[in-house]
């Protein structure tokens, strides 16, 4: 590690005000321990990830793993984590808020906020999975936890804790406290709760966050494959809310967020994620039904898609005579020809008598081009097979068919007013 990494890292220790969570790879110094230290006597929980290399590099060098192990008497949590999982070397995690990241052949740090996607692939990084290193028997162990870490405002959720070989347990905002048990508290914002156990002049200090969220729903959007772009695009409701129609055979896709839900079920698929999409053919009317738990609290949508069984829209390509194409055939250059001739047998210079005679034979001309469109019937032709005609015949004939049907026959009409 570098001195400007080390720099960059000493603000953000000194900037902390709840939490710290640091992971290293390798490079870990006395300055950094130091730092962290600072941060350990202004109460501020430290969670320290070493790669086991680095543990193993530490084992080695007895100045650098006494520093390490006095932080634990400070109150600092020390963790063995599995190396090379992602592409930064170096993680500081600041008060459950953001993450500095770097992948050490930088200098400079990237910024994670906790609405980037990055955030949660990142947080992985600080969670534990393996326990404490080097944890001798009569160090102060905690274990401080949530019944949830995200509820409704509003909503109580029980913490708990255990600790041993501690004297003293305290808890920010409650006071001291036993060494073990468990209190049922109502949260109105997010809220940090710290928990600090000492036995003389040694230390345990842990953190927890617990998130609140104002509303918990489940939002989805219905799309269809258009067949000119091949790409799919939104489908709007009916007059009934989570009502959709569509013509058979087109493929639809269904996509669903349901966020901090604990358990979701979409029928009739059976999927579990809390949020993905699904593409399916429209080969009848389904109903689907997204039913999603979040604590004791539980939400459901039902969707409607009827299909209707024969297209309600059809490519319709018109069919030119090649013999009227002939017929209606010009060659300017004989044209040309005719006007240069023209031109050069005149025993006038008079430009204007020229233009008239030219006009004249130009009107001629198209008085002949008409004759020929009228002779070859091209106008009834086009308005036999015109767009609109056809699809008025088409959507009479779907009336038709549906005619004992008033739910689908409103549907109808009401495709074909959005259409228009």
């Amino acid at each position: 590690m570098n001195i400007h990494q080390t720099l960059f890292l000493k603000k953000r220790f000194l900037e902390a005000r709840h939490n710290i969570g640091f992971y290293l790879e390798e490079g870990l110094s006395v300055d950094l321990l130091e730092y962290l230290g600072d941060c350990l006597t202004r109460d501020v929980a430290c969670d320290i990830f070493l790669s086991k290399l680095e543990l193993q590099r530490i084992d080695s060098d007895v100045f650098l793993l006494n520093h390490l192990l006095k932080l634990r008497k400070l109150g600092a949590f020390i963790y063995s984590s599995e190396s090379s999982k992602g592409p930064n070397k170096i993680l500081c995690f600041k008060d459950y808020e953001i993450i500095y990241a770097s992948t050490g052949s930088h200098e400079s740090f990237a910024e994670i906020f906790i609405n980037d996607k990055e955030f949660n692939q990142n947080l992985n990084f600080f969670k534990v999975q393996e326990p404490e290193y080097r944890v001798e028997s009569d160090d102060i162990t905690v274990e401080f936890l949530a019944e949830s870490n995200t509820v409704c405002e509003r909503t109580a959720t029980k913490i708990f804790w255990e600790v041993t070989n501690a004297t003293q347990v305290t808890i920010e905002g409650i006071g001291k406290v036993a060494s073990s048990g468990q209190k049922t508290i109502t949260f109105l914002n997010d809220t940090i709760l710290r928990l600090k156990a000492t036995d003389g002049s040694q230390k345990k200090i842990k953190s927890i966050k617990i998130n609140t969220i104002s509303e918990f729903k489940i939002e989805y959007e219905i799309q269809f494959r258009n067949p000119s772009s091949k790409e799919f695009v939104s489908m709007k409701e009916s007059q009934y809310p989570g009502v959709f129609g569509i013509a058979k055979d087109y493929d639809i896709r269904l996509i669903w967020k349901t966020a901090h839900a604990d358990k979701v079920n979409i029928r009739p698929f059976g999927f579990c994620e809390n949020e993905g999409t699904h593409v399916f053919k429209s080969d009848g009317s389904i109903e689907i039904n997204i039913e999603a738990k979040f604590r004791n609290i539980t939400k459901s949508k039902k969707i409607l898609i009827y299909s209707f069984p024969i297209p309600v829209f059809e490519r319709k390509h018109i069919k030119i005579n090649e013999n009227i194409l002939q017929k209606l055939k010009i060659n300017i250059d004989d044209l040309r020809t005719q006007n240069l001739h023209f031109l050069k047998e005149s025993d006038t210079n008079n430009f204007r008598d020229y233009m008239d005679k030219m006009y004249i034979k130009s009107k001629s001309l198209e008085s002949a081009l008409l004759k020929k469109m009228e002779r070859a019937d091209f106008k009834k032709f086009y308005e036999r097979h015109s767009i609109p005609k056809l699809l008025k015949n088409r959507k009479s004939t779907l009336l038709n068919h549906f005619k004992s049907d008033v739910k689908i026959i409103d549907k109808i009409k009401s495709l074909s007013d959005y259409y228009d």
